[in-house]
């Protein structure tokens, strides 16, 4: 396989005397500017003198985590032409996403139409912002939303077949727009490992951790890595993507920010020590939402993974070592996380009847498994778990009292027709599975200081960044930390491969009001039977930050194709945009169509400048 990676080495150079390039033959002594003498501006994060190093490689793009957001960044880093050289700290590759359920949500795609499901952004929107009570960026949210289709249709061009999940309205959503990966997070992460390794303009390090970044008048030029755990490198980029994740198997950062998860089972990537954050803020990088995580509430140590939270929601109960039960147990999985590790022993236990166990799949294997414990009583189970009989007798008749009246003291409103026996019960704990705060970035991963402005050559992707599912605490959405890896993976990728470092700017998304600023028009909005003239026709509309200018063709009478000339907007939300307001004019033969929401006005910038083109065709 061949690799391609630019190799700095340093020369000294011995030159002789040459006739007659001495002055009055006296001998001259020649200036030599050895390659220490051009790295001496060199510093690290800390300000500190960059430490010594025996190579210096240089490449477009240096990836920092190979885990889903890092292997997303540099695939696609390597299809806008970048060479791209890839550093893991640890002997494999994958992440978090390796061993992560390889579920990703998305509105709009192939899948949901061949299923006969209508879904659309906003929806997929509200269902995002809901467990922070809307308070993560809006930008981030609409971000993630509009592109995550994308993220489905990239994944199955890697080879990665998803299949949407319709027998489950998970918890959160409104709607099916779950989509699992073949072979799961294993199953999806080894394909892109594949593909990576297959690909000329990247080259792998493994066990190679980066000891810190590479600054240089300020701005991030590289990074200095222990390549195969020995000597430092020094490894150059035009531009440097942080994807290390979080700081989830940091116990030092946990006590500082999340202290109610540090006794939780440790179901983390081993790599997500947060020194991508930390090395960010010694730049003056924000950070946001350090207190937001994903935990899991059902896990079982002896199985070494969770059990099936669907258990609860049929009308199993959580009674914890003093016989009491202790929250509504119908909420998400990540939100019952602390709620259980506050009990003492960090232990409770799931407790359930006959026919719930009938509808859960994986009940024999829980038997199989020696995690079940039986009784025909609620007396008799107590007794065999060692509780306190009156303590889990009364739970009980307060769960009882709640299915005939519709609520019980814990505020569950969702019951079974039933609780009568046999009954189960199997001891569960909670797990941390990632941490969902970190550096603060634009809308297409570059890093930015608490001033707003950019730490130019750094950007960010996955869990080393800003999450999106709370500011603090449990709140999540399943497949936010999947999307968040592959979404700005991709978005990072691509502005690392195609912005020069000092040219970088920081990309916002506009928000408009919904009411159009320009004057109604004076003729009738043309429906999709209207009949114009063949022929090309250019015409101008006004777009956010400035004009459209089109160029549509009219074949057989009818809107044939729309070809945009020239426009200055934001390219990330014009992109946006582009594609489906032209399918949709041309589909439906009139420029009155629904604009693509974060990019009103660039979708009702073409509008107008179709309208004004057409103008000659009627």
């Amino acid at each position: 396989m061949k690799k391609t990676i630019t190799r700095l080495i340093a020369i000294s150079l011995i030159l002789g005397m040459f006739s007659g390039c001495s002055k009055e033959g006296a001998e001259e002594t020649p200036v030599v500017e050895s390659p220490g003498q051009v790295e001496q501006k060199l510093k690290t994060s800390t300000g500190e003198d960059a430490p010594d190093y025996s190579e210096t490689l240089t490449t477009d793009v240096l990836v920092l985590g190979g885990g889903g957001a890092g292997i997303t960044s540099a695939l696609t880093a390597s299809e806008n032409g970048s060479k791209v050289i890839l550093v893991e700290k640890i002997a494999y590759l994958g992440g978090a996403t390796i061993i992560s359920g390889g579920i990703v949500p998305a509105a709009g795609t192939k899948q949901q139409k061949e299923a006969g499901i209508v879904d659309n952004n906003e929806l997929f929107v509200r269902d995002i912002f809901r467990p922070s009570s809307y308070s993560v960026r809006k930008d981030l949210v609409y971000t993630i939303a509009e592109n995550a289709k994308g993220v489905i249709e990239w994944l199955e061009e890697q080879g990665v077949v998803m299949s949407l999940i319709t027998n489950n309205l998970f918890y959160g959503q409104s709607n099916y727009r779950m989509h699992i990966a073949e072979g799961s997070g294993a199953g999806m992460t080894q394909k892109l490992i594949s593909n990576l390794n297959d690909d000329e303009n990247i080259e792998v390090m493994l066990n190679s951790p980066a000891v810190e970044l590479a600054i240089e008048d300020g701005a991030v030029v590289g990074a200095f890595i222990h390549k195969n755990n020995s000597e430092t490198i020094l490894i150059r980029a035009e531009n440097t993507i942080l994807a290390t994740s979080g700081f989830a198997a940091n116990k030092e950062m946990l006590e500082e920010y999340i202290p109610e998860m540090v006794d939780a089972y440790p179901l983390v990537a081993p790599g997500a020590t947060g020194e991508g954050i930390l090395w960010g803020q010694n730049l003056g990088a924000e950070v946001a939402n350090m207190k937001a995580y994903q935990g899991h509430g059902v896990f079982s140590e002896e199985l070494g993974r969770s059990v099936d939270l669907n258990i609860l929601y049929r009308g199993g109960i959580l009674v914890n070592m003093n016989g009491h039960r202790f929250t509504n147990e119908h909420k998400g999985y990540s939100e019952l996380s602390p709620e259980v590790l506050a009990q003492d022993t960090n232990n409770v236990y799931m407790i359930f009847n006959k026919a719930n166990a009938e509808q859960t799949s994986q009940f024999q294997d829980y038997v199989d498994a020696g995690i079940i414990t039986e009784a025909n009583s609620i007396d008799e189970l107590s007794a065999k778990l060692n509780l306190d009989q009156k303590k889990v007798a009364a739970s009980v008749e307060d769960f009882l009292n709640g299915i005939k009246t519709g609520q019980d003291s814990l505020n569950r409103t969702l019951f079974p027709e039933h609780f009568d026996g046999p009954y189960y019960a199997l001891k569960i704990t909670a797990d941390l599975r990632h941490t969902q705060g970190g550096l603060v970035t634009d809308v297409v991963g570059q890093v930015l200081k608490s001033d707003g402005t950019l730490i130019k050559g750094l950007y960010a992707a996955g869990g080393v960044m800003e999450g999106f599912s709370d500011t603090a605490g449990p709140g999540y959405m399943s497949g936010n930390g999947l999307l968040q890896a592959f979404v700005f993976g991709r978005l990072a990728g691509k502005q690392a491969a195609t912005t020069k470092r000092d040219e970088a700017k920081v990309v916002v998304m506009e928000f408009e009001k919904e009411v159009s600023e320009e004057k109604p028009s004076d003729t009738e909005t043309p429906d999709g039977d209207t009949v114009f003239k063949d022929g090309v026709y250019e015409g101008t509309g006004k777009g956010y930050h400035g004009d459209i200018k089109v160029k549509v063709l009219v074949e057989n009478s009818k809107i044939k194709n729309v070809e945009i000339l020239e426009q200055s907007e934001t390219e990330t939300i014009f992109k946006a945009a582009e594609k489906p307001i032209i399918d949709s004019i041309v589909a439906n033969n009139t420029y009155s169509v629904d604009a693509v929401t974060g990019s009103t006005k660039s979708s009702k910038g073409i509008m107008m400048a179709v309208e004004n083109a057409l103008e000659s065709a009627k």
